[in-house]
């Protein structure tokens, strides 16, 4: 009997073959999407997961409070707390790591050549490193790899990059590497070669520095080990612990924390409060975003977004099968009362039903799976992960695809099968089924809950492109366009020669025509400023708040094209009113005057209190220890996207030190050419003064843009399943007018010799297809709404949501259902009403 269903449902499946196609590749297409989304969201949700004691291990976070008012949320701590940790609480704490993150230049010596890098991945930490994280050493020994002084662990794409694609035979363990960092010049032995941090790892790394090598910095002369092991301040290192098993992390912060107020209470009197967090290490990828993150980590929204993208295309797809299904259940009803006639029974019936759905879910997943194989290279081009198509293989993703599969069948399938299985085989053999109302109201209600979500992913795409695009054209206060920024020497040996040589560097670029000015600062608009500092009014001794810091030089304004709202520019030979003013570092360069004077943004002036801008000029601040004043107030500016609000921030002079090297250039008639030879430029001069630390440089707009590129890659990939819910609702309702026009083929004909005209049929024929569309386009303008104005809200600044967007969005998705339906109706309204009456 099985083989017979398969028999008869095989052809039912031939005999029917634009029906079949529709349904197939509707079918093929929503579970594709669905298995594309569905590995997405696995990836994202498997990060860190990998660790052995994954579930055990947490990241200590800290918090930090001013007069009970949040001041800032980091991803790092002080250097001590992992150690109090373990001795406070031995029966809880199994044991800790720290990892102090420094970029620096590392070199071989290869025969006569020097190879030299600049590395960004690169951390000093404990030995009990691979304790905490499972990263197996492909060499070496990880239970001492990290314990004496001067070692190093490195990945293998660096054993690769140093030492070659035969590193293996070559084996660096034992070899020397030398490194300079902020911590001075070291030669470090290799200890081990690790595997590569795993694509789903927030911690990538490619050098482990044994943690006891920055006991003694400026190259050995000053020893540092206090600083680094017991120092309740520092806030600079990421802390891992290992927490025993059943150990409530919460019940244990809460423990900490008399600790931590006693060791930070002279801190306390100045109105300071500390508190740290434990957050589970693999919830960090998705459910953190403080300061100091050690990568761009994911977001949650996004992920459980596509999520809803995924579950709604494969209903789309189901519910395209149970509507042509249903439709197609009046052409097949005399073959049911047939059936039931000779005896066959209702579960017969349903059984002969189901296995149709199981062939056309079998042939769906089949192409599903072959078209999700050949959109994985795009697919992971589109969202930057590098997914492999081997992933398919994977047990998780196995059994997705079997409960797709095995759901897909049971609720496409079931509905259809019950319709066919209920007609009565007395009135169906008479003929009268045709006037019955029967499954009418499923038809309707399915069409209109297809384009309802293909309606809501239009206003929601729609939506997001304007907001994209309003960012991309906001006014910003600063001119980041034609800025070539070059990352500055970050390691020279002394700060006298540092200066000495930036001070020529900046003057041999000015020579250039190309360039019009060069500007020397601690950032750039979008980077970072880790530079920050409690600062207080002079006349409010107890009221000191959180500010952000940032050294600059005299061209740094006007560079770029920022604008004041009161008072000047730091300018040279330009005295401040308080000659009196004492220096705020005693061993800092001597700028005259100019040594004292600062400017703030507007924000910062509100934050210090001044009520307008005028009345925070020749104001004197407690900052960096002394005292400066302000000179002037420039107008607030956007540092970061505009996903963030304005923050306080105070620019300081520092006119010949640098961590970015800003060059303002003018483009002459070939362009392309032209920005060539500019960095060839200023490369050769940078060789000069520099020749042991790499040349690196960005274009500023592009590195202002790169922060709203997880917003972009939203956008295309939402842009994308957008797509193919249209399409999915546009072959359903494709199926449905070529089956309506061959249904209605007599009634066409007999209005038509009554006197009806062709446009009069179209209208008619257009009116029953766009009620549900138009209907399911109404429902969706509440629900678009409702979600986009949750989405809108983390951008500090945004567009205003108005009807018309929706109304516009919902006006194209009416065009394209009218212009799939519209070849159809017009071909049935001009059919000959002869020929018409003719058919049977």
């Amino acid at each position: 009997m099985f083989k017979n269903y398969i028999k008869f449902a095989w052809r039912s499946l031939l005999k029917n073959k634009v029906f079949s196609i529709i349904n197939i590749l509707g079918l093929a297409t929503g579970m594709a999407a669905c298995l594309l989304i569905f590995q997405y969201v696995s990836f994202e949700k498997s990060h860190d997961l990998f660790h052995e004691n994954a579930n055990r291990t947490y990241r200590v976070d800290l918090t930090q409070y001013k007069y009970g008012e949040l001041e800032t949320s980091l991803a790092t701590t002080f250097p001590v707390v992992g150690k109090t940790l373990v001795e406070s609480f031995p029966e809880s704490v199994e044991t800790f790591v720290r990892l102090m993150p420094q970029p620096g230049v590392f070199s071989i010596q290869k025969g006569k050549e020097q190879v030299v890098f600049e590395e960004k991945k690169v951390f000093y930490t404990d030995n009990s490193f691979f304790q905490v994280f499972t990263f197996p050493l492909v060499l070496g020994d990880s239970n001492g790899a990290l314990i004496d002084q001067n070692s190093v662990v490195i990945s293998e794409t660096i054993a690769e990059k140093y030492f070659g694609k035969e590193w293996r035979s070559v084996n660096p363990v034992g070899k020397s590497i030398q490194s300079k960092t902020y911590f001075g010049s070291t030669d470090l032995q290799i200890t081990g070669v690790a595997a590569d941090s795993p694509e789903n790892s927030h911690l990538k790394f490619d050098f482990l520095v044994s943690y006891p090598t920055m006991y003694n910095w400026d190259d050995g002369q000053t020893d540092y080990r206090d600083e680094t092991e017991n120092a309740w301040f520092w806030e600079n290192f990421y802390t891992y612990i290992l927490l025993k098993p059943e150990i409530d992390p919460h019940q244990l912060a809460a423990s900490f924390q008399p600790i931590i107020d006693f060791h930070t209470a002279d801190r306390r009197e100045q109105g300071f409060a500390y508190e740290m967090n434990f957050n589970p290490v693999p919830e960090l990828h998705l459910n953190s975003n403080l300061k100091n993150e050690l990568e761009v980590n994911g977001n949650a929204q996004t992920v459980y977004s596509l999520s809803v993208v995924a579950i709604c295309i494969l209903i789309l797809a189901w519910v395209n099968f149970v509507n042509l299904s249903t439709v197609k259940s009046m052409e097949r009803a005399k073959e049911s009362g047939l059936r039931k006639t000779i005896g066959a029974s209702r579960i017969q019936l349903v059984l002969q039903h189901m296995m149709e759905a199981f062939l056309y879910n079998v042939l769906g997943l089949g192409l599903a799976i072959f078209l999700s194989h050949l959109s994985m290279p795009i697919f992971s081009t589109l969202i930057d992960i590098p997914f492999e198509n081997s992933i398919l293989l994977e047990p998780k993703v196995i059994f997705g695809i079997v409960l797709i599969f095995i759901s897909g069948t049971l609720l496409s399938g079931f509905y259809p099968a019950f319709i066919l299985s209920s007609y009565h085989p007395i009135a169906v053999l008479k003929g009268n089924l045709s006037s019955s109302g029967q499954g009418q109201w499923m038809k309707k209600g399915l069409v209109v809950f297809q384009f309802m979500v293909a309606a809501v992913f239009m206003m929601v795409v729609f939506t997001i492109n304007r907001q994209l695009s309003f960012m991309r054209n906001y006014d910003l206060g600063v001119d980041i366009e034609q800025k070539l920024v070059i990352e500055g020497a970050r390691f020279a040996n002394s700060l006298p020669e540092f200066q000495t040589k930036m001070s020529a560097y900046k003057t041999s670029l000015k020579s250039f025509n190309m360039i019009e000015n060069v500007t020397l600062s601690r950032n750039v608009p979008s980077t970072e400023i880790r530079g920050n500092n409690f600062v207080r009014r002079l006349d409010e001794p107890e009221n000191a708040k959180f500010f952000h810091v940032m050294g600059v030089d005299y061209e740094y304004t006007s560079a770029f094209g920022m604008e004041l709202a009161a008072g000047r520019f730091l300018e040279e030979d330009q005295p401040i009113s308080g000659n009196e003013i004492a220096k705020s570092n005693e061993n800092a360069p001597d700028f005259g005057t100019q040594d004292h004077a600062i400017l703030i943004n507007e924000t910062a002036a509100k934050r210090l209190g001044y009520e307008k801008a005028s009345d925070a000029i020749h104001q004197q601040i407690a900052v960096f220890g002394g005292v400066k004043e302000i000179v002037g107030v420039v107008k607030d500016y956007h540092h970061k996207s505009l996903k963030n609000d304005f923050e306080p921030i105070i620019f300081y002079l520092q006119p010949n030190y640098s961590e970015y090297i800003t060059l303002n250039f003018t483009k002459t008639g070939d362009g392309p050419k032209d920005l060539t030879t500019l960095i060839d430029f200023a490369e050769s001069e940078w060789k000069k003064f520099y020749p042991e630390e790499p040349f690196k440089y960005f274009f500023l707009d592009d590195f202002f843009n790169s922060q709203y590129k997880a917003d972009q890659q939203f956008y295309l990939i939402f842009n994308f399943f957008t797509g193919l819910a249209i399409f999915i609702a546009c072959l359903g309702l494709f199926g449905l007018s070529s089956y309506e026009s061959i249904r209605r083929t007599k009634e066409i004909g007999i209005r038509k010799i009554n006197g009806a005209s062709e446009p009069q049929i179209l209208n008619l024929l257009t009116k029953d297809f766009l009620k549900p569309v138009l209907l399911g386009f109404l429902i969706a303008i509440p629900i678009a709404w409702y979600f986009m104005e949750f989405w809108i809200r983390d951008f500090a600044f945004r567009i205003s949501l108005e009807w018309w967007m929706f109304v516009v969005s919902g006006g194209a998705g009416l065009l394209i259902a009218l212009s799939t339906v519209s070849f159809q109706l017009i071909k049935t309204a001009r059919m000959n009403p002869v020929k018409s009456l003719k058919s049977e």
